[in-house]
């Protein structure tokens, strides 16, 4: 726990302030502890954490740091902490650096005095798919392989949160080409992305069929264990609770999504992932010529053998019920430590991956680009024939 809110600490330092400090404040709180010099006022907080998460697993490093401190934003954005509001952008406050001795006995407070109400957030939360810039990491891959024969499509997102993604093609865009070009849509939220690499003018001239695209999507279906119903204030509260507080243009994304997102037609499925599409494959709802799956930065909380049962399920749908369809699965995910990657796709932090029915229930890998988490530019490789079978041990 330690090393991991460390971890967020540094990762925060360029973007996040706040957030710096307060990753680094926890790891003290957790470091003294460690060393035996609790402090009498925080042991029944520690003791409320190590009762919600025993028994729970994680599998990526940041989830714990990224739920206790979401579990604080929700409380100062319910109203419910206000030592903290002076300090939280996101609540009308602000932070220097200056700040951050007084951030930490504010912090210290609200731990000890609210560390019940944290419970549900604790206990049952999940880090939601919030970030809503990463539209075009499997919008590029879809229309790469859409425009070709331009079918009807319904479009399945596992782990959807509250199914943003799933009307990224509403959003607005200003798309910078690798000659210089600019290519744009209108929409809100609104995101300027530049595309570079190999293969970056081939993905640009795609974009030309986006319109077209959004007119193809005939079903769209969010998967999640559980999913947020944004009408409702408090699950649209848990979205915002995982923002950053001081990085107000997300949130007010993260907003304008949401109300974009409230105007289309969106249906939801509970389940984890491999039941969801065992279930979708097995009904009629995919009644179109074109089947797509995508996630973007969901599967990473999959271990080994959840992630391999999700490979094996996927195959087994394009190979099975829907053989007689185009199918592609799209990811926007961090490598996992048992994938082999071809050279041009080592050492990046996240990669988008589409996968398509090798013809014998398998899966086969092309590996079509890479970005940050928060993609403000999109590395296209080169050559899209260029595919790997991948056996998922």
């Amino acid at each position: 726990m330690i090393d991991d809110l460390r971890l967020q600490a540094g990762y925060c330092q360029a973007t996040s302030p706040l957030y710096t400090a307060l990753y680094e404040h926890l790891a003290d709180l957790y470091q003294a502890r460690s060393d035996g010099r609790t402090d009498p006022a925080l042991r029944d907080f520690y003791e409320t954490v190590d009762h919600c998460w025993r028994g729970r697993s994680f599998t990526a490093w940041f989830e714990r740091p990224l739920l206790l401190a979401g579990a604080l934003h929700e409380q100062t954005l319910s109203g419910y902490a206000p030592a903290l509001t002076p300090f939280y952008a996101s609540c009308g406050g602000g932070f220097e650096a200056s700040q951050s001795k007084a951030l930490g006995k504010a912090v210290n407070q609200v731990l000890a005095a609210r560390h019940r109400d944290m419970v549900p957030f604790l206990s049952q939360g999940t880090i939601q798919t919030n970030e809503t810039s990463r539209g075009l990491t499997w919008l590029l891959p879809v229309l790469a392989r859409w425009q070709e024969m331009r079918p009807g499509v319904t479009l399945i997102e596992l782990g959807c949160s509250a199914g943003l993604g799933l009307v990224a093609d509403k959003y607005g865009y200003q798309v910078h080409g690798p000659a210089g070009q600019v290519w744009s849509q209108e929409g809100d939220p609104r995101f300027e992305i530049t595309l570079s690499g190999a293969g970056a003018a081939c993905a640009y001239s795609s974009l030309a069929s986006l319109p077209g695209l959004t007119a193809a999507l005939c079903t769209r279906i969010g998967c999640d264990l559980r999913p947020l119903d944004c009408s409702e204030e408090d699950q649209k509260r848990i979205l915002e609770a995982l923002i950053w507080p001081d990085n107000a243009p997300r949130l007010a994304r993260l907003r304008a999504a949401i109300d974009t997102q409230g105007q289309h037609d969106v249906r939801f499925e509970r389940g984890d992932m491999v039941a969801c599409v065992q279930r979708l494959s097995k009904s009629a709802v995919a009644d179109t010529p074109m089947v797509v799956l995508f996630n973007t930065v969901a599967s990473c909380y999959l271990d080994h053998d959840h992630y391999a049962a999700l490979h094996h399920t996927i195959g087994a749908a394009f190979d099975g019920p829907w053989a007689d369809k185009d199918c592609l699965w799209v990811e926007f995910e961090m490598s996992r430590t048992d994938e082999a990657l071809p050279d041009y796709a080592q050492g990046q932090e996240q990669l988008i991956k589409m996968h398509s029915p090798d013809g014998q229930g398998g899966l086969r890998t092309h590996y079509f680009g890479a970005a940050t988490a928060h993609p403000t530019e999109i590395k296209i490789f080169q050559d899209p024939d260029r595919e790997k079978k991948t056996a998922i041990q």
